[in-house]
């Protein structure tokens, strides 16, 4: 005859209820998905996060077989796990992609064992990573990109700066090319005279022969002068050719020989236009550097002043030139008494292709190109500046 339940037996009926009730709750209240897989493959409990992701009731997932519901395949796929699981009964966790819940996950299977040490049922809890993956690849993606930038981040700038030094080479060659036309000029003017001493003195030998007057001496004479006015011509050929002449490696050189070859191509223009230069050769000194590009510089900055003058008709115009030594740098200084640079446009004149003049040949890259040449080349610097009535511009090297 069956006993009644005493109080204890009540109270404890109440505590495992209780139990019972708070460990559904918590099942349920896991966000990972939790369920368990008897040793046929059928899922025997989900909690409630499983069952959400599937889009189902628990029950309806309850008695159906795992691979069906994770894999949607009708067989256990390759590589599944689980058989291994219940042979040796040993944790595992690793990373699998299950594409019917559309997301990476964590999966971690712990064997249930019955008194005897048997697998009777296997634990699924599977933490969705699927973000911390797109992270992890977009990482790895950026990481390639970064990897491959690297790998030819050094062949890409010796590219860029070969590019750049050829686009510099091309512009001091358009510089170089836009003084020879004012060279060329000059010379024009600087040999009017020359020729024309030719053409008298070969009138008054054809003179003198004519009239049975032409002695020896007279003759010797008169070839001597022509060949000493030739020799003069060719020497000028020789300084322009010298100008012209490629440079492929540095040498020293003195300032004021070099500033004093400068004058000699434009001197007689300068002259025709009724501009006085004021040189101060002293002291000599020497510098290491580019001669021919340095002689560029120079003659740039004073056929912008001759600009100057003609633009602002400056009465009794004067370029100075002085060079000065300064803890072992050499400076030369050339102003001019031309009215200065407006404020406004002082800060680009050093702008490639920017000009005020709107001559024929003012192609904007003369003051570029010749403080490309001393900071580039001659590591030098080369600034402007207004003084008193006119600018002045000032080379460092």
């Amino acid at each position: 005859m069956p006993t009644a339940p005493t109080e204890f037996s009540l109270d404890k009926q109440k505590k495992i209820l209780r139990a019972t009730n708070e460990w559904e709750q918590t099942f349920d209240a896991v966000s990972d998905l939790i369920f368990i897989v008897d040793t046929d493959l059928n899922i025997v409990r989900v909690n409630r996060a499983t069952s959400d992701r599937c889009g189902c009731t628990p029950q309806e997932l309850v008695g159906r077989k795992c691979f069906e519901v994770m894999h949607g395949s009708a067989a256990t796929p390759d590589g599944c796990p689980y058989g291994v699981q219940f042979e040796n009964g040993i944790k595992q966790t690793f990373e699998s992609q299950i594409d019917s819940l559309d997301g990476y996950f964590e999966v971690t299977i712990s064997p249930l064992k019955n008194e005897k040490g048997k697998v009777v049922a296997n634990v699924h809890v599977a933490r969705d990573i699927t973000e911390k993956k797109r992270r992890e690849e977009l990482l790895a993606e950026q990481q390639k990109q970064l990897e491959e930038i690297n790998s030819t981040l050094e062949t890409r700038i010796e590219s860029t700066l070969a590019e750049l030094r050829r686009k510099d080479e091309i512009i001091i060659q358009q510089g170089r090319l836009s003084a020879m036309s004012e060279m060329i000029s000059s010379i024009a003017h600087q040999w009017r005279q020359p020729l024309n001493n030719i053409g008298l003195i070969i009138q008054s030998m054809q003179i003198a022969f004519i009239q049975n007057d032409l002695s020896a001496d007279e003759m010797n004479s008169a070839v001597n002068n022509t060949m000493n006015i030739l020799q003069q011509i060719s020497k000028t050929i020789d300084e322009f050719r010298y100008f012209f002449s490629s440079e492929k490696e540095a040498s020293v050189f003195f300032v004021d020989k070099l500033i004093t070859r400068s004058l000699t191509f434009i001197g007689p223009s300068l002259k025709n236009s009724d501009i006085r230069i004021e040189f101060d050769q002293q002291p000599a000194l020497q510098i290491m550097g580019y001669p021919n590009e340095y002689m560029q510089v120079i003659l740039n900055i004073i056929l912008n002043a001759r600009d100057a003058f003609l633009e602002h008709q400056t009465q009794n115009p004067i370029i100075r030139i002085a060079i000065t030594e300064d803890d072992g740098h050499s400076s030369v200084i050339i102003s001019d008494n031309g009215g200065g640079i407006c404020e406004d446009i002082l800060p680009k004149i050093f702008d490639p292709y920017f000009t005020t003049r709107h001559r024929k040949n003012a192609s904007g890259i003369g003051l570029y190109m010749a403080k490309m040449i001393i900071e580039k080349k001659m590591h030098g610097s080369l600034t402007a500046c207004n003084r008193e009535c006119g600018a002045e511009f000032r080379i460092v090297v």
